[in-house]
């Protein structure tokens, strides 16, 4: 069942449906899980569709009711073994959020373990969760327990920003509803009138959102009604209030008409909510950005601390980005965004670490930003507001690949001159902006060609070309496939970050042939690891005592950790010498979601920064599996391994 997207209901309903041998009236299951007959009918037509493949279905006769059955008595078996939680840790954590927010009084632990069918050891588990996911960050609503009872405060405000991100976190983006929570407290016919008309009013009023900021404003106003409905009003102001006149009006004209079709009354402390949202998310007029006009656009604040971070990153990195408008004017927007009293990014599918692998030199400029963060805005980007950071500065990378010279290439294939000119167009069609083709030659002319003015060979031929130490060869298959245009967009990239780093700084091998190593050591924390590693820098006066607590602030924002067996881990904290400390475990630790071998820690000088740039090159975007050193426990098998002995 891991993989079928029900809800909690619909899970209860089919497990109730699974231990009774004859048909089970509508009335009695709508009993049992406190809905209406319609809304029994309904889950039991979205599990049908869920079930059809594994050949189970649910059959429903007039007078009888609802019966379970398998056409193969094996796939209800295994349904019937399912894990006994129906839900996932993430979606029974939201479930007990849910509840707490719909609560007025204490929540029994024992009606939760009934309810998601699970021990207690697993129900303390997930309060733990809940804490770091939904009480710890914004809005830090307060949590009670008491021996066997849990609650939240009863802050209106607070409960409601957690019931949007609770909806706004699985908004289908595809479809008008939301898969987790559909037919589950908010109606679909309510949430689709609120659509639509909020889709209506902000274009009479000519005001564009981002879909997110559209998705939150339909929900801020369904949770509005629904709460209202049930007698939980805003009675207390907000602190942050932005009003803006149109935002104001259209507003206004939305709730006006929402309140003759709802019959219900939205007070002007509601509406305030309303107000705030749209001045907040309204996106800016493309027609005024531009570099002439920033200066009306933008407060000088905001323009002065955009000027500071593109000085920073060419400080410390080596990387002009001052002339790139585009970037400039996106970065002031998404600053000033930052700014606001409310903003909202979509997180949806961009937490995978096969985003942030692609990420990982965007990222790490963006977190050079933090100081600065701090200091403007008071608070530490968090790790969603960091990775559009990033998504800005990746698309000023893809520029300054475009406009930083073009890679000399020629083409050697060995095919007659039609498929090598079919060949061409293929690669041209791809990388045009990326590659400079100066010939395409038949293979045996590499004897006679000067190939000391190319920076690259691509070539059918599996055999040596040149000898040539500035120049590369890359192995293509005549259909240039699409692991052949994976391979040559990774080496486009990889020579990319070659150029961010200066040529002097020591090479990855002498790095590692002058690190600290410890070998199988016997530990069982990430935090035990780090703080022998950075004892090495600490105990000789590399750097100072503030270097651990840099790196931890670091973990607890962004961690280190994004793929098996292997983490790079380092800090912008000043070094008095550039160096590494290497621990090679016995056993693997659990580090977040991975199973850890290797930990490397680094130590910088500030002016050898780029040196971060060159070890995530050559340990992250050289082609190796990480997880097949999971077994290396030496520093001899992990030279060996990374081709540095």
């Amino acid at each position: 069942m891991d993989d079928l997207t029900l809800t909690l209901r619909q899970r209860k309903l089919l497990h109730y449906l699974q231990h009774q041998s004859d048909y089970v009236t509508g009335q009695a299951l709508a009993a049992y899980l406190s809905v209406s007959s319609r809304t029994v009918r309904t889950d039991v037509t979205e599990i049908n569709e869920m079930l059809a493949e594994k050949g189970i279905h649910i059959y429903s006769k007039r007078s009888s009711g609802y019966l379970l059955r398998a056409e193969d008595e094996k796939e209800l078996k295994k349904l019937s073994q399912t894990n006994s939680s129906f839900l996932s840790r993430d979606e029974r954590s939201r479930h007990i959020a849910f509840r707490l927010c719909l609560s007025d009084q204490p929540i029994n632990l024992y009606d939760l373990e009934d309810e998601m069918f699970i021990s207690r050891t697993t129900l303390e588990h997930d309060i733990q969760h809940l804490r770091k996911i939904y009480i710890l960050p914004a809005p830090h609503i307060k949590f009670y327990r008491n021996k066997n009872t849990i609650f939240f405060e009863k802050d209106e405000r607070k409960r409601r920003r957690i019931l949007n991100r609770l909806f706004a976190q699985d908004w289908n983006y595809n479809a008008r509803g939301n898969a987790y929570y559909r037919y589950q407290y908010l109606d679909e016919r309510v949430v689709n009138l609120i659509m639509s008309e909020a889709n209506y009013y902000m274009g009479q009023y000519d005001i564009m959102l981002e879909d997110i900021n559209m998705v939150t404003l339909n929900l801020i106003i369904a949770i509005m009604y629904y709460r209202i409905s049930s007698g939980h009003e805003l009675t207390e102001p907000s602190d942050t209030v932005l009003r803006d006149p149109v935002s104001v009006q259209a507003a206004d004209d939305l709730l006006d008409s929402l309140e003759g079709k709802l019959s219900c009354v939205f007070s002007n402390i509601e509406r305030e909510e309303v107000y705030t949202h749209i001045s907040c998310s309204r996106m800016l007029d493309a027609d005024k950005l531009n570099l002439s006009a920033i200066s009306e656009v933008f407060q000088k604040e905001i323009i002065q601390l955009a000027d500071t971070y593109i000085a920073n990153i060419n400080k410390i990195y080596g990387i002009d980005f001052s002339g790139n408008e585009d970037f400039y004017i996106t970065l002031l927007q998404y600053l000033r965004y930052l700014s606001l009293p409310v903003h909202f990014f979509n997180n949806a599918q961009i937490q995978a670490d096969s985003v942030r692998a692609e990420l990982l030199i965007e990222l790490e400029i963006a977190f050079s930003f933090q100081p600065l963060s701090l200091d403007f805005y008071g608070s530490y980007l968090d790790y969603t507001e960091l990775l559009y950071l990033a998504f800005c500065i990746s698309g000023a990378m893809a520029y300054k690949r475009r406009t930083d010279g073009k890679l000399r290439t020629v083409i050697l294939c060995h095919l007659n001159l039609s498929a090598s000119w079919n060949l061409k167009h293929h690669i041209l069609n791809k990388f045009r902006d990326y590659i400079d083709l100066t010939a395409l030659l038949p293979v045996y002319i590499k004897d006679s060609y000067d190939f000391s003015q190319i920076d690259l060979v691509i070539t059918t031929a599996n055999k040596e070309i040149t000898d040539d130490p500035h120049c590369d060869t890359i192995l293509i298959s005549p259909t240039f496939s699409n692991a052949d245009q994976e391979k040559l967009e990774k080496y486009i990239i990889k020579r990319q970050i070659d150029k961010l780093y200066d040529q002097s700084l020591p090479s990855v091998k002498e790095l590692f042939l002058s690190a600290f190593w410890h070998e199988k050591i016997q530990t069982e924390t990430p935090i035990s690891v780090m703080e022998m590693l950075a004892q090495d820098f600490i105990s000789r006066g590399y750097v100072s005592d503030s270097y651990l607590t840099s790196l931890l602030q670091r973990e607890s924002i962004l961690t280190f950790t994004f793929q098996p067996s292997i983490v790079l881990m380092y800090t912008l904290t000043p070094s008095s010498r550039t160096c590494l400390s290497i621990a090679t475990l016995d056993h693997r630790i659990k580090w977040n979601s991975y199973k850890i071998r290797t930990v490397i820690m680094a130590a910088v000088r500030p002016e050898d920064t780029t040196v971060i740039f060159r070890l995530i090159n050559d340990l992250y975007y050289s082609g190796y599996n990480p997880n097949d050193c999971r077994f290396m426990k030496t520093k001899e098998e992990l030279m060996k391994f990374l081709k540095l002995s």
